[in-house]
């Protein structure tokens, strides 16, 4: 499989998705080449030329927006991660259903845009909103809906821009919708409509999908934040590393604060000390660590656990269900010294 402008060492899933392995990268921002794809429907053709924003519903006035006339409103950008709420789901016993994507589905990106709370005054929503209903233009029931009060938070964007380059549509280009912290469902890519409802949206992808499910069948939990987490990055499973010290290092974000901490266990989580946080980018980012480890020959066993400042810690195992969704379990990686 081949997407335009993408790196050919990502991992397909699929025809449409593309896996982002952390060795691959040594930075706190990910290159847009490199970062990983996920889409539910097949990529539209959209020129930007005629690319419409249709704002309706609950609202005083319908109004329908140009590129240029979003470009008109103030800008900001946010360094914030995304990460598909499966991330991870092939690590989970017994498995479970949808993309076995291993820890590649995430990154962190400055994404530039304006604040969707702009648009929405623009068009005059009305209080008695309960959800605001986004489009997608891959697939006429790609629809979203999102609670009016996290709609209007200032960090919830639409974007054109990705690492100061157009947004590529491969990651919904001309423009997406942006909610930091949630997973990445929630972050409608190739946006053309958003629908204020007076009701909860129930629509396939809010209750029938990406809901967590029990082994009963019972749709106890919807997707939302994304849970503290974890990932060594180098080194890697099934290395061979002569004794001596070697860095471990790896990424860690949290969809309910700032990280607080990182700890490194290299004994399979016998004992633990505290890694260093060599580089972040504020609580909606993601945080490189790093730790210096002294390696003796044998086998060894490599973990990190991520704790964040509403001190949450990340969990030995995460709780199943049914589609495998934020699976958060603390990740080891297992190698030789020699």
């Amino acid at each position: 499989m081949t997407i335009p402008g993408k790196d050919p060492r990502l991992l397909p899933y699929g025809s449409t998705n593309l896996g982002m392995p952390l060795d691959l990268i040594q930075s706190l921002v990910v290159p847009n080449e490199l970062f990983f794809v996920r889409s539910n429907g097949p990529t539209p053709e959209i020129d930007p030329a005629n690319w419409h924003l249709q704002i309706d519903g609950n609202v005083e006035r319908p109004v329908s927006l140009s590129l240029d006339d979003l470009k008109a409103l103030p800008k900001q950008t946010i360094t914030s991660f995304l990460e598909c709420a499966g991330n991870s789901r092939s690590r989970l016993d017994p498995p479970a259903e949808g993309t076995e994507w291993k820890n590649d589905a995430a990154g962190t990106a400055v994404w530039g845009g304006t604040m969707l709370r702009n648009v929405l005054a623009n068009a005059g929503v009305r209080d008695t909103t309960i959800d605001l209903v986004s489009q997608g233009a891959d697939m006429p029931g790609m629809q979203r809906g999102l609670p009016l009060q996290v709609a209007l938070d200032p960090n919830t964007m639409l974007v054109w821009e990705m690492n100061g380059a157009p947004l590529p549509v491969p990651h919904g280009g001309p423009v997406r919708l942006l909610v930091p912290r949630w997973a990445g469902i929630a972050s409608t890519k190739w946006l053309i409509g958003l629908i204020a409802s007076e009701q909860p949206f129930a629509g396939f992808w809010n209750f029938e999908n990406y809901t967590l499910i029990t082994e009963a069948g019972e749709h106890v939990l919807p997707v939302r934040e994304m849970p503290v987490k974890s990932i060594i990055s180098r080194p890697t499973t099934g290395e061979t590393l002569d004794a001596g010290t070697h860095p471990v290092t790896g990424y860690a974000w949290s969809g309910h604060g700032a990280i607080a901490k990182v700890e490194v266990s290299v004994d399979g989580g016998g004992s633990w000390d505290q890694a260093e946080i060599v580089e972040e980018a504020g609580p909606l980012g993601w945080v490189r660590f790093a730790y210096q480890w002294s390696a003796t020959p044998g086998m060894a066993k490599l973990r990190s656990r991520a704790t964040d400042a509403r001190g949450l810690v990340q969990p030995e195992k995460a709780l199943w269900n049914a589609k495998g969704y934020l699976n958060n379990s603390i990740y080891e990686v297992s190698l030789t010294v020699r």
